[in-house]
């Protein structure tokens, strides 16, 4: 698991990472103040993502898994939502990149909850 790092409180930004494979991951987070939410459109290679909306949840590209070698976790300190332009510059929501294996685990973990 990789924690960006580096994500303030502005409007608009881009971030530039790779997967654990080397591939690029480019990612375009922006929050709207009327509806207080955060969102991202997320690209790497062919796979191009727009207007996913940033929730508290383990792994949030997980209906993609078989399309990316990658996953993305959003993580809180707290029990509520990101919501809040400067969530990640406080510390109270992380964004992570998961490797293949943690996107398994994971998928392991709400397998064993669903039986």
């Amino acid at each position: 698991m990789k924690i960006l790092n580096g994500i303030r409180a502005t409007g608009t930004q881009k971030l530039r990472t790779t997967a654990s494979n080397g591939d690029i991951i480019e990612i375009t987070l922006y929050y709207l103040p009327a509806v207080q939410i955060w969102k991202a459109d997320i690209v790497s290679g062919d796979f191009t993502l727009n207007g996913l909306r940033v929730y508290s949840f383990l792994n949030i590209l997980d209906q993609y898994q078989k399309n990316i070698p990658f996953g993305i976790g959003i993580i809180l300190s707290d029990q509520g939502e990101p919501f809040l332009i400067n969530d990640f510059s406080s510390g109270r929501v992380q964004m992570a990149i998961l490797t293949p294996a943690e996107v398994e685990e994971i998928n392991d973990y709400y397998q064993e909850l669903a039986e």
